[in-house]
């Protein structure tokens, strides 16, 4: 790996970097499938879901998913791993 960088003694930080994952892998799916910009059952839409359509009107909604997960996949990293 990088010299500055390794990964961490920390067997926690692991687990950490794995819930952070499966929670951007979730969003990610919430947006693939398409229900995040449903409306709900008042016939309303989250504001979260018009701020992320603004993003997957112009990646597409797997353009979007994908970029999604690369982020999950950068905190995760980030969590694994200490400077030294």
């Amino acid at each position: 790996m990088n010299k500055k960088i390794q990964l961490s003694k920390n067997p926690l930080h692991y687990v950490y970097a794995l819930v952070w994952f499966s929670v951007f892998v979730a969003f990610a799916i919430y947006i693939f499938t398409g229900k995040m910009f449903m409306p709900d059952a008042n016939g309303k839409i989250n504001l979260v879901a018009i701020l992320v359509g603004w993003v997957a009107e112009y990646l597409t909604q797997i353009g979007t998913g994908i970029l999604v997960i690369l982020i999950g996949a950068y905190v995760a990293f980030r969590v694994a791993t200490e400077k030294k």
